[in-house]
């Protein structure tokens, strides 16, 4: 399941520190509005040939990529504006007047070695055929890495004028940082080095006391200081609220070593601040240099050359216009990007005329398969015009307290048209039951190898105690995500850019959370759902269950890498490459997801009979996914009887089964967000068939292209990444499932 990562942010908040002269878009025409504005969605350009847009720059999505890697990189490490974070808690408000540092010296050098690369790469660029525009810009992004590198000295410099005032420091970012790499933390270890830290800082607070503090550091200093402790007092915050009642022995060691940290943190950073009125020294001892950190296994610098040689789409301006949104890609749940409002007729014709204006057979792919999603999108507004949907349609009800209203067969259908998919809720069931019967079968054989005959929910029954102790649920979840990472890495499945390994974050679930959320959630991080102790006992022992080992390795590299993670990181650093056609929230999304899992599963990755039937459960869950959600909303199932179809069915525990339904008909979800789970796979899975097993496009190149082209009907990347000639007039209907009865 996505958690919408804020990917866009990160790029805004670094694109604020670098100072690049990127080439202007190009002008509009005089008389034409701004793509996009208010004027322009009411107005149809009677020829398009003026909107085609000029060649941009070819280093757009270098200098993309460097600001979006670095500023993932530079929230890896203890500090204000890393990972550590306030947790629950909240700063003093107070803190927000001190000045802010770098506190982690391995942030520096990391963040210096990342640099460095970058700019040997940017230099050896052929830029012997670049465009003025590039060459501006290349310009541009080596005078924005040389400004980094000597602001990272500067930080050094800086760092090591506090260091002195700081003497506990490296214990305590060691701490926070081995959290945020996701490293097995010892509660007794950790306890006993808490309060070692506690005891260093008033050992040092006593000697600047009784010292000579005005001989240690002058005022400014001392301010800088009281603010690095303040940021590590937010920091060990955040740390400790990761661990606090989702590990007892944490909890058992760390109550009272932690409040002592805390007050003595407090207590530090108000004494530095005191301190600072009177201090007017000049900071003592010899500032050292921070070297960079080593070079990885995998090198952080992406090929160059590849991106600045990707085509261009001219169409993007045009597509923008008639969608009427801003450029770059959707994102959210629901069913995507909502489509352009119904208009009258002679808006829709008046598009269809306009695209005639251009010569398809010039255009590139990538802009031919955007005039045939704007030709598509006129057609269908045209056949919707004076068409309402029936009102309030009906909902089967009952008494299980679930809300959410019905979209009524005829709005699945136009759902369904808006996402190109040329099949009838019925037919839709079908296709699960086809597919749950498949499972049926894969079920019943790992049962057998588990030694339980036909009785596969008595292995299934068994896969859920197969679940580690309290406080260990962190641990496996990392190592599944690494496994998964290696295994990619290994048969060369997927470009797997080396930022985003070194950049996999987690996060626990509160209780709360975990009532609509009962397994992890993924995207920009990982979020784990594991029983905490303020829990009742069957919440902790369904949450444990549900979160055993072999379903959270079929799911785990579902939420990280290749999936929701893989596809946001992605999706943050291509949307100019293309035009966008509208979000296919749960079908790309989603789907892009599970059809890692099919994938995996067929090529053996799950090896044990344990993890197969794991991965089973999954796959059978979302066929249950597909049946439920669009029975309730033709009226035919009441969301009581969608939760017992769970449970049955499926095998899910009760609390975990009505979790998933209260999430699919009451939270920000559409009506066909979870039926888009397999659909989407299994779009994906049909069109591998026809690039990949035809021999037309290598794996890697088939799984790449799909991230680069990023979120949208997945019919349209059928006709971006296909060979086949297009043509203006061509229908892109396409039944990727073939043909199927219509009960």
């Amino acid at each position: 399941m996505l958690q919408l990562p804020r990917w866009t942010g990160a790029i805004a908040a670094a694109a604020a520190g670098i100072a690049l002269s990127l080439s202007p878009a190009p002008a509009q025409g005089r008389g034409d509005a701004a793509p996009g504005s208010a004027a322009a969605a009411d107005v149809v350009p009677s020829d398009l040939r003026p909107l085609l847009a000029p060649h941009h720059s070819e280093m757009r999505l270098v200098v993309t990529r460097y600001t979006a890697d670095r500023a993932l990189l530079a929230g890896n490490y203890a500090g204000p504006s890393g990972r550590g974070g306030r947790g629950r808690g909240g700063a003093p408000p107070d803190s927000l007047a001190l000045p802010q540092i770098t506190i982690s010296p391995a942030r520096i050098a990391h963040l210096e070695r990342f640099d460095l690369a970058w700019q040997a790469a940017v230099k050896q660029l052929d830029t012997s055929h670049f465009t003025p525009e590039a060459r501006v810009d290349r310009d541009s992004l080596l005078t924005a890495i040389a400004n980094n590198l000597t602001a990272l000295q500067d930080d050094a410099k800086i760092l090591g004028t506090v260091t002195p005032l700081l003497p506990f420091a490296p214990d305590a970012i060691g701490l926070i940082e081995a959290r945020l790499r996701l490293e097995d933390m010892n509660a007794e270890d950790a306890a006993r080095m808490v309060t070692k830290i506690t005891h260093d800082i008033a050992t040092a607070q006593a000697q600047f006391t009784s010292g000579p503090m005005a001989q240690v550091a002058d005022r400014q200093t001392a301010l800088r200081a009281a603010g690095a402790v303040e940021t590590l007092r937010s920091n060990f915050a955040a740390w400790f609220g990761f661990y606090n009642g989702y590990d007892p022995l944490f909890t058992w060691w760390m109550g009272l070593p932690y409040k002592h940290l805390d007050d003595a943190l407090g207590g530090y950073a108000i004494f530095l601040r005191t301190a600072a009125s009177a201090a007017h020294g000049t900071p003592a001892g010899t500032v050292a240099a921070i070297p960079p950190a080593a070079p990885p296994q995998f090198s952080e610098v992406p090929d160059l050359a590849e991106i600045v040689a990707l085509p261009q789409d001219e169409m993007t301006d045009i597509v923008q216009r008639f969608r009427g949104v801003a450029a770059g890609r959707g994102g959210g749940r629901g069913n995507g990007a909502a489509p352009p409002p119904v208009r009258d007729s002679t808006y829709y014709n008046d598009w269809l005329a306009a695209l005639k204006t251009l010569d398809f057979d010039h255009l590139s792919r990538n802009a031919q398969v955007d005039y045939l999603y704007l030709k598509k999108r006129a057609e269908i507004g045209l056949g919707r015009v004076d068409v309402a949907l029936p009102p309030n349609p009906p909902r089967k009800t009952d008494d299980s307290g679930i809300p959410g209203a019905a979209r009524g067969r005829d709005g699945l259908i136009r759902d369904l048209q808006d996402e190109l998919i040329p099949y009838t809720p019925e037919q839709l069931i079908a296709l699960a039951e086809k597919e749950f019967a498949w499972c049926d079968k894969e079920m019943l054989k790992a049962s057998h190898d588990m030694g339980y005959g036909d009785n596969w929910k008595a292995a299934l029954e068994k896969t859920k105690t197969m679940h580690v102790p309290p406080g260990g649920q962190p641990a496996m979840i990392r190592d599944l995500i690494f496994q998964a990472i290696d295994y990619l890495r290994a048969h060369d499945l997927v470009t797997v850019p080396e930022v985003d390994v070194e950049s996999q974050r987690m996060s626990m679930m509160t209780p709360q959370e975990q009532l609509a959320s009962p397994f992890f959630l993924g995207g920009s991080q990982i979020q784990v759902s594991y029983p905490t102790d303020s829990m009742e006992f069957d919440a902790r022992e369904q949450s444990m269950r549900g979160n055993n080992r072999p379903w959270s390795h079929a799911t785990a590299f579902h939420e990280m890498i290749p999936g929701h993670n893989l596809s946001g990181y992605y999706n943050a650093r291509y949307a100019a490459y293309r035009a966008n056609l509208g979000a296919s929230g749960p079908f790309y999304t989603e789907g892009w997801a599970v059809y890692w899992e099919l994938t995996m599963y067929d090529k053996g990755y799950d090896t044990t009979p344990e993890e197969r039937v794991g991965a089973l459960f999954w796959r059978m869950h979302r066929c249950a996914r597909i049946i439920f959600s669009l029975r309730f909303h033709m009226g035919q199932w009441s969301p009581g009887e969608a939760v017992q179809f769970l449970i049955d069915r499926v095998g899910h525990e009760p609390d975990n089964a009505r979790a998933e339904v209260v999430r699919s008909f009451q939270g920000n979800y559409g009506p066909l967000y979870q039926a888009g789970y397999l659909l989407g796979a299994l779009q994906l899975r049909g069109l591998r068939h026809e690039l990949v097993d035809s021999r037309q496009m290598t794996e890697k190149a088939f799984h790449d292209e799909i991230l680069r082209q990023g979120n949208m009907p997945i019919a349209l990347l059928r006709l971006a990444l296909g060979k086949e000639k297009l043509t203006r007039d061509m229908s892109i209907d396409w039944k990727f499932y073939g043909d199927l009865p219509d009960k």
